[in-house]
């Protein structure tokens, strides 16, 4: 029966992913393009790069450029993987990203179902607990969207759901309560260090969840002497590191060789943003001096504007019901067992809020952009599992009330489910008109760039600058570096460097476009701006000089 019920929320939300992957045929983000575009060159044969530059705090400073010199490549790899198969396209990467991302119903269902028996549940009730957190799992907006978009968001968040389902069995209980003392399995704890190490691999975020590993077999080691406790720890632990090793070693290597360091150094200056513009920039690098020249007032503020942001937008709308239902849940049953013994929901807990609290504080600019957002995963799914407990405890409730026989297990799960799909069919559908007007903007933008290369008697260049490089990049089948929000002056230093004279505006950001189309500037270019055609909207081609002219 369970392998049924495994492989049916497995094949319905696998389905749910493809039927949404068809409605959009574009990257809707520049991250999901870039990931894409570096698997489609990794199946072409020229490595893990990138021809879209979007940070110059990593060198080379080159085109092609060495890719994730501040992301992660577990998602190119399930893209590449897919595109083996299927063809380098960007359906196949959706194909990779929904085979991938659909376990993560069988998951929740693993974790619900051991929520359900460590709360005392019995069979009826547990077993609807773990089938409406699995059909969560496989219906939520954020869940289905970020399987089909492909970036760092699914691998994450399955990785993440199979290394909490082991940490109970590494720390050495069942259920929630200890199991004797020589239970432990090495297999367990090498299957937890690979887990982790894969989702390190997609994003830096696994550091918190295995601090909570460590805090959870702290809990667990609590009653035993320091030098036994010690003892069992290391022996519990020791695999987990040295399968998180194998793992990891081999990409830190590749980051040292190709990009001078192991580790990713734009990671800290994204600590100090003051505008998510600042990881464009080229001359004026953020640092800590920048940042603590905004002042006490602003500084103590970011994090939380960023806090109720992040819990309004990513928690409560996006994932509304569940987000919001899950939280309402988790303050009710606060006393349930299954919140208060180390099992798998509580790793995820735990470790969701030391992430939540760390974004926050740290890199509390840099998440109103996303960095949260693309960690969430493994909270939501956790607070789908709470969602589908405090349901049944309330129905539980009721249904005593009322006096009926067997408490009520259908109505709170078609409830959530019913909202939980309503919302997902329209957020799908408002991306596929997303997806759609950017695909019909850029093409129309490769079209009229064309055209004015022709007008000039010369082809596009090699090289562009632009608002958007990746998404350039993807449309016109060339190198693009990000454009910062800089005077013309720096503007025409990076081109100087990257060999590339064409700068093309497409959006309102920053100081751009108006900055290159005030007369003063004038002195920076060779031939006046010139308008294109981009779809709802117009562009600008602004053609740089070799320096700024003074009169």
């Amino acid at each position: 029966m369970n392998t049924v019920i495994v492989v049916g929320l497995y094949l319905l939300a696998l389905a749910i992913r493809l039927l949404a992957a068809g409605e959009l045929p574009f990257p809707t983000t520049e991250p999901s393009a870039y990931y894409v575009n570096v698997a489609q060159n990794l199946i072409a044969g020229n490595g893990l790069v990138a021809d879209g530059v979007w940070s110059y705090a990593t060198p080379p400073l080159a085109v092609p450029k060495p890719a994730f010199e501040l992301w992660l490549p577990m998602s190119t790899f399930v893209s590449a993987a897919a595109m083996q198969v299927l063809g380098s396209s960007f359906w196949a990467a959706q194909a990779g990203g929904a085979l991938l991302g659909a376990t993560v119903a069988p998951l929740a269902w693993a974790i619900g179902r051991e929520a359900g028996r460590t709360h005392g549940l019995d069979g009826r009730r547990g077993q609807a607990v773990a089938i409406t957190s699995g059909l969560l799992a496989a219906a939520l907006s954020p869940l289905v969207l970020g399987s089909v978009v492909p970036d760092s968001y699914t691998p994450f968040t399955v990785f993440m759901l199979a290394s909490a389902l082991l940490v109970p069995r590494v720390i050495g209980v069942r259920d929630g309560l200890p199991e004797h003392e020589g239970a432990r399995s090495m297999v367990a704890g090498l299957a937890l260090g690979v887990a982790m190490g894969l989702a390190y691999l997609s994003r830096q975020e696994v550091v918190w969840q295995g601090l909570t590993v460590v805090l959870m077999m702290a809990w667990v080691l609590r009653w035993q002497p320091p030098g036994r406790r010690l003892r069992q720890a290391a022996m519990r632990l020791g695999p987990v590191v040295v399968g998180g090793l194998v793992i990891v070693l081999p990409w830190l290597l590749r980051n040292w060789l190709e990009l001078g360091s192991p580790l990713p150094g734009q990671a800290v200056e994204n600590m100090f943003l003051i505008d998510n513009e600042d990881i464009f920039a080229f001359r004026d690098r953020p640092d800590a001096g920048t940042y603590l020249d905004q002042g006490l007032m602003t500084i103590l503020s970011n994090p939380v504007v960023a806090a109720w942001d992040s819990l309004l937008n990513v928690i409560v709308l996006q994932a509304f019901p569940v987000g919001l239902v899950g939280l309402i849940a988790l303050v009710a049953m606060r006393r349930s067992p299954a919140l208060r013994r180390p099992t798998a929901l509580v790793a995820l807990l735990v470790g969701a809020a030391l992430t939540f609290t760390s974004t926050m504080l740290l890199f509390p600019v840099a998440t109103l952009w996303g960095t949260f957002m693309h960690a969430s995963g493994p909270l939501l799914v956790a607070l789908g599992v709470v969602a589908a407990l405090g349901g049944d405890a309330l129905l539980a409730r009721i249904s005593e009330m009322r006096r009926w026989q067997k408490p009520n297990v259908i109505l709170a799960p078609v409830a959530l489910l019913a909202t939980a799909g309503l919302l997902t069919a329209f957020t799908v559908y408002v991306s596929s008109e997303q997806s759609r007007q950017t695909q019909a903007r850029y093409a129309a933008l490769a079209v009229s760039l064309q055209a004015a290369a022709e007008t000039a008697g010369r082809s596009v260049p090699g090289t562009l600058i632009s608002d958007h490089p990746m998404w350039l990049a993807w449309a016109t089948e060339r190198h693009v570096i990000a454009l910062p929000d800089e005077p013309p002056e720096a503007v025409i230093e990076l081109g100087g460097v990257f060999g590339a004279t064409w700068v093309v505006v497409v959006d309102q950001r920053g100081r751009y476009p108006e900055a290159l189309l005030e007369h003063s500037a004038r002195a920076c270019l060779v031939a006046d701006p010139m308008p294109l055609e981009a779809g709802t909207a117009d562009g600008w081609l602004f053609q740089l000089a070799d320096e700024c002219a003074t009169s």
